[in-house]
């Protein structure tokens, strides 16, 4: 049975025979990387609605500025929304202020609690963030190199028959849509992939063994100077 976090496909990479090159060593460590975050418990409690309030929250604020910004600029949605969050706490600062007049108590700041909280970012997470940035983005470099000057010609085929299909894609939905249907996909499908594992693992386990069969036998039939793979 296939893990159970999220979809077959992207936390269990099939298993290449075209040979190890630069563009699917990096695809693979972008699966692992997602695998990783996914594992992380609080990740895991917002996109299986464990609690439901906070999933709500975060999925619904993201994807209310999303919807916003397909109709109005971002400038607006940024100023609009600061705008109202500002308005919304200096209204409860004063009325808690004038509260406390009319009672004759000290109740003190309304918002203390929040203002004594630290929200500085570590200097040592800041620097291994910006390393492993840096660490990824060499990495796609390298595999962009290797794909368009066509180191291994299955892998640049492959890349551009994905890009093939992106120009299609782009005639259909703008970024901005995309980018919301991702966002409510990563709220919804890990929910429905667990509530119905078993029907999805029946029907993507054999999609996943014929994608090998193929990939080997192209292989095969490939020789070793095209595929990169080194000969024994």
């Amino acid at each position: 049975m296939l893990t159970p976090l999220f979809f077959p496909f992207l936390l269990r990479p099939c298993a290449s025979r075209l040979g190890v090159s630069s563009i699917t060593n990096h695809v693979r460590m972008s699966q692992i990387r997602t695998t990783m975050l996914l594992s992380n418990p609080r990740v895991r409690s917002l996109v299986y609605w464990d609690n439901p309030r906070d999933s709500g929250i975060v999925c619904g604020s993201l994807l209310v500025c999303l919807l916003a910004v397909r109709y109005i600029s971002l400038i607006s949605v940024i100023g609009n929304l600061s705008l109202a969050l500002v308005t919304a706490t200096m209204s409860f600062r004063i009325y808690k202020s004038v509260l406390a007049a009319v009672n004759k108590n000290q109740e003190g700041h309304p918002f203390k609690a929040f203002l004594d909280v630290d929200i500085r970012i570590p200097e040592a997470q800041l620097t291994s963030a910006v390393e492993n940035a840096g660490a990824r983005v060499n990495g796609l470099l390298a595999a962009l190199k290797a794909i368009i000057l066509v180191e291994n010609v299955v892998e640049s085929a492959k890349f551009a028959l994905g890009m093939y299909l992106v120009s299609y894609l782009g005639a259909l939905m703008t970024g901005l849509t995309l980018v919301t249907l991702a966002w409510a996909g990563i709220f919804s499908l890990p929910r429905i992939y667990k509530d119905n594992q078993a029907k999805i693992d029946e029907a993507l386990l054999p999609l996943l063994s014929k994608y090998e069969e193929l990939a080997g036998k192209v292989s095969a039939a490939l020789p070793a100077s095209v595929t990169g793979k080194k000969e024994e």
